[in-house]
């Protein structure tokens, strides 16, 4: 699976992406390969990308966002994400 993070100043691109956990406006969820497609908003707040090799990064995104969901691609966009150690 593949995540985008895209804002007007910084992008990310993670390939080879396990989970995708976001945090949605009825409250937080998770995204699995092979997900339904699905578009929502977001409240601003911490989302967690784990890799398929185990390794986890966080990502901030302090003024929510827009999550959509197709064909194994998570795509995010906000106006600010920062990454997180």
């Amino acid at each position: 699976m593949i995540c985008q993070l895209v804002s007007p100043e910084k992008n990310f691109q993670l390939d080879d992406v396990y989970y995708v956990q976001v945090p949605g406006t009825k409250g937080s969820f998770g995204v699995l390969q092979k997900h339904a497609p699905l578009a929502s908003t977001l409240e601003p707040g911490i989302i967690k990308v784990v890799q398929t090799q185990g390794g986890e990064l966080l990502f901030n995104i302090p003024q929510g966002g827009f999550i959509k969901i197709l064909d194994d691609t998570v795509t995010i966009i906000t106006e600010e994400v920062e990454q997180t150690f």
